[in-house]
Parts: structure tokens; C-alpha cells; sequence
């Protein structure tokens, strides 16, 4: 595979880890197969109970690694400022009026080599790039980096050493000794800027926590089985606590690598539905009632491929995080799906869900749905409706599509759903469409509509700089060069 370093500047530099570093063997990197290896899910779904899926965590203490930090941050130049007025879909509603402003980075190699730009649009394997939705969770006040939470950094691994990207760091990237085939970062965890890199090594089936800021190895585990898609738990997934998903052919696995027994715990199994089938996206949502080390979700949202051959829809399922694990397909024809957290919330609750579907003239529908429990399984309905308007554009492609990029996950799903208080933004990937939606009122109010400038790599949501905004952040690969791309950020504000 090829080298991939962050600053054009760097190219005589060499990051010679300690000794004690973990490092994989000689792995592939950036390849097909590779990740193709991690998202294949095993043909034997054995019983968990049967089979040992892991071997007792090692923990490690103090040992050093070293870190380089590397070039600036490109600088950002707005290019759209609009104020936009929406109409709620049943005319029962005043408009609101919001402010919907747009700003584009500069290319990714303008500041690093192309090939650490090509890099982090193919994005991890078995992972997505900005981490996913949150929208669903419980509202938390813990935010120790400079920016809110919301927005997880790419790891670019190669087989001596990983590039960690950030959209908005400045300097963006830092380099590490540490080899793996792929990794996944917490948000910054406390005051002392504790942030946690978990890393795969598909060879050994081995995972390794890293502490970035000290420095130190947290701990190792070894697998029994193979990883076909993770990602970093919010705090108010598992009651702040540091916490990784693990999915594998068996099911999802809880993992608090920092507890005393840092032991993965199953919190549901794959049913009929899913077996074999190849996860493309998870989040959770909802909140138990409960505060502090007692927290939990209450549901989580899979997404996984269609049973169709090369079909451009998903499946939608959602699982009950109890003991009963119940479980059901929202859908098998979605474009894509999202947790939401009702507006005004009682401490116990269910999340919403939004998807995204065509329906018999092929019109783009957009359907919230409420979710409630009857005899221990979860039941829904639809409580909001609206058609995204596509300017007269079919969804199929045509000549106002962009086509999508090599991306290790691969296009699916076609739509992406970000939730976050009150708004509700959906991204039609290949048109470049973002339409952003209030729901405080319990009816979706479009307040902006934007047209980007290419393919939407991936997209993720968190508070902006100021109290009451949303800052939308998007992956934009380059119109007419599928190994490049740019920062689109959105800033959506309720107008004083």
C-alpha cells in the first residue's frame, strides 16, 4: 500500500515507534479487500453462550508513544448567506424564520499529500467517517474540546502508523506510531483532554486503546471472531463511561475498556433479519429515566444492506436495548434512516425515527415515526410526513448527479439524517441536497434548502458557536476528482 502523510512537508520524516508500541504486522492498507474482510459477516451465528468471543482484556499502563502535529488548517471562505422561510406541510404553523449559511473549506490537498486526501474520502472500513447520528440521545452537557461534541475525527491507519484528521483542529492532523487496520476515536472525555483512540488489528483480531493525550496504552483484547462495524458510544449511551459498539456475525457488543473487568458485553443478537447481512450505520437513542453511572439508551437503530442485489435502498431495524432485545424491520426500501429525540422530552423516553423513502411516483418522502412499547416489543407510527423537494430532478442518476467516490463502506446508504434538538437535516448524497427541517413544533417546518458543489461523502450534526445554532459538517467529494475533497459547514440560526 501507499505511504500516506498528512503535510507535504513531511516527506523526509520517519515515526519510529517505542518498542513497547502495539504494531501490526505488514497489513494491506486502503484496499478493497480489506474492507470487504472486516464487513463480512460469518456464516455461523453460533450461540455466544457456546463460543468464547474474546479472551480476557490486558490492561497496560505507561507506555509512551510519540506524536507529530502537522500542518495548518485551510482556511474557509463563505459562499452562501441566506435567510429562508418555511411553511409547515398542514398550514398550521407561522413561518419561521431562520438564517442558513453555508461555508466551504479549501481542498484537503492543498494542505496534505493526495494521498492522505484520497484517503479520508475512502474513510475507515467498517466504520463511518464522522461516527454517525446522535440526535436520539439524551441531551448532555459535557464538552471539554474547543468545539461542542458531535463530529468524530478520521483515523487514516497504515501498517507502522495512523494519520488522525479533524475538520476543525489547527493544526488538523497528528501523527502516531501506531499501526492497525483501522480505529475509532472518543470525543474528548474531561478536563484533563483525555481522548481515546480504539484500534483494530484485523490480522491478530486484536483491539488496542490508546490514550492520546498521556500518551499510554489503556488496554488490549483479543477476538475470536470477526469486527463487521463499530463505532464510539455518546456519554449518554452507558452512563458516560467510556464505551465502543462492537457488532459482529453474532451480535452488538457493549465495551467499557476502562472498567475494572473490561469484559464486551452482548446487548442484542443478530435476529433471522440480519444475519449476513452487511451493517452499514448504527446509533443509539432514547434514555432509561436514569441518571449518571445508571444511564442507558433505550433503542438502538441498525442499518444494514438490502437482500436485492445492487439495490440503491436499505433495511431500517430497530432493537429494544433490554433483556428482551425485540427487535423489527422499520423498513427493507429506505435510502436512509436516523434516531431523533422527541421535543420536550420526559426523562424516560423512546426516540423518534426518521427515514427517508420513495414512494409510487418517486417522490423523495421524508416520515417521522413515533416508537412505544406493547407486551415487552417496540410498535410505531407515523406522527409527520413531508416530500423533499428535488427541483424537478429524479432521484436516479442523471446528468445532475455526482458520482459517488471509492469509499471503503460504499455508497449506501443514499441518504444521510442528521438529528439535533429541535432540527431534522436530510442529505441526498449524489444530488448534493441538504434540506434542514424544524420539528419543535411537532410538524416539519422546511427552513433551508441548499445545493453543494459534489458527492456528500458523510455528514454529521453538533451545536454551533453560538447558544441555539446547528452546525451542519459535511465530507464533499470534488466534482471532477474522486480523490479530493473539501469541508462544507452549515450553520443553522433561529433569527433573533
Amino acid at each position: 500500500g501507499e505511504e500516506v502523510e498528512l503535510s507535504k512537508d513531511m516527506d523526509e520524516q520517519t515515526f519510529d515507534p517505542p518498542k513497547d508500541v502495539v504494531k501490526a504486522e505488514a497489513i494491506p492498507r486502503f484496499c478493497a479487500e480489506e474492507a470487504q474482510m472486516l464487513n463480512r459477516a460469518e456464516s455461523d451465528n453460533s450461540d455466544p453462550q457456546n463460543e468464547q468471543i474474546w479472551t480476557d482484556p490486558v490492561k497496560a499502563k505507561d507506555t509512551t508513544m510519540a506524536a507529530n502535529d502537522d500542518s495548518d488548517n485551510p482556511e474557509e471562505t463563505p459562499i452562501l448567506a441566506s435567510a429562508t422561510e418555511g411553511e409547515s406541510p398542514r398550514g398550521k404553523e407561522e413561518a419561521r424564520h431562520v438564517s442558513f449559511v453555508v461555508v466551504l473549506s479549501d481542498l484537503l490537498s492543498t494542505n496534505m499529500r493526495k494521498s492522505a486526501a484520497a484517503a479520508i474520502v475512502r474513510g475507515p472500513p467498517a466504520a463511518r467517517h464522522f461516527g454517525g447520528n446522535r440526535g436520539g440521545l439524551a441531551y448532555h452537557e459535557g464538552n471539554f474540546g474547543s468545539k461542542c461534541n458531535g463530529v468524530s475525527p478520521i483515523a487514516i491507519c497504515g501498517a507502522d502508523k495512523s494519520v488522525v484528521w479533524f475538520s476543525d483542529r489547527d493544526p488538523p492532523g497528528r501523527t502516531y506510531p501506531i499501526g492497525a487496520s483501522g480505529a475509532v476515536l472518543s470525543d474528548i472525555v474531561d478536563e484533563d483532554g483525555s481522548e481515546y483512540m480504539c484500534c483494530f488489528l484485523a490480522r491478530e483480531k486484536r483491539m488496542v486503546v490508546f490514550e492520546l493525550s498521556r500518551k499510554t496504552v489503556a488496554v488490549e483484547l483479543q477476538m475470536k471472531t470477526k469486527l463487521n462495524f463499530w463505532r464510539y458510544l455518546p456519554p449518554p449511551s452507558h452512563g458516560s463511561a467510556l464505551a465502543f459498539v462492537l457488532i459482529t456475525p453474532v451480535g452488538g457488543f457493549h465495551w467499557k475498556p476502562l472498567d475494572e473487568s473490561p469484559r464486551p458485553r452482548q446487548v442484542w443478537r443478530r435476529g433471522p433479519e440480519l444475519e449476513s447481512k452487511k451493517i452499514l450505520s448504527y446509533e443509539e437513542g432514547g434514555s432509561n429515566g436514569r441518571t449518571g453511572a445508571d444511564a442507558r439508551s433505550t433503542v438502538a437503530l441498525v442499518i444494514a444492506s438490502s437482500a436485492t442485489p445492487k439495490s440503491t435502498t436499505v433495511e431500517a431495524h430497530c432493537i429494544a436495548m433490554n433483556d428482551q432485545s425485540s427487535q423489527f424491520c422499520m423498513s427493507n426500501v429506505v435510502l436512509g434512516a436516523a434516531l431523533c429525540r422527541p421535543p420536550a422530552s420526559p426523562s424516560y423516553y423512546l426516540p423518534f425515527v426518521v427515514t427517508i423513502s420513495k414512494d409510487v411516483t418517486y417522490r423523495l418522502v421524508l416520515d417521522v415515526e413515533d416508537l412505544w412499547e406493547e407486551s415487552d416489543a417496540l410498535v410505531r407510527g407515523i406522527i409527520g410526513s413531508t416530500i423533499l423537494d428535488m427541483g424537478g430532478a429524479d432521484f436516479v442518476d442523471d446528468d445532475s448527479s455526482y458520482p459517488p467516490p471509492s469509499m471503503s463502506m460504499g455508497p449506501l446508504p443514499e441518504a444521510l439524517i442528521c438529528c439535533h434538538d429541535d432540527f431534522i437535516v436530510a442529505v441526498i448524497r449524489r444530488k448534493g441536497l441538504v434540506f434542514a427541517f424544524d420539528f419543535s413544533g411537532g410538524d416539519l417546518v422546511l427552513v433551508g434548502k441548499s445545493g453543494l458543489s459534489g458527492y456528500v461523502v458523510d455528514a454529521s450534526v453538533r451545536s454551533g458557536d453560538a447558544d441555539g445554532d446547528v452546525e451542519l459538517v459535511m465530507l464533499l467529494c470534488e466534482g471532477d476528482n474522486p480523490n479530493d475533497g473539501r469541508i462544507a459547514t452549515m450553520t443553522i440560526s433561529r433569527a433573533e
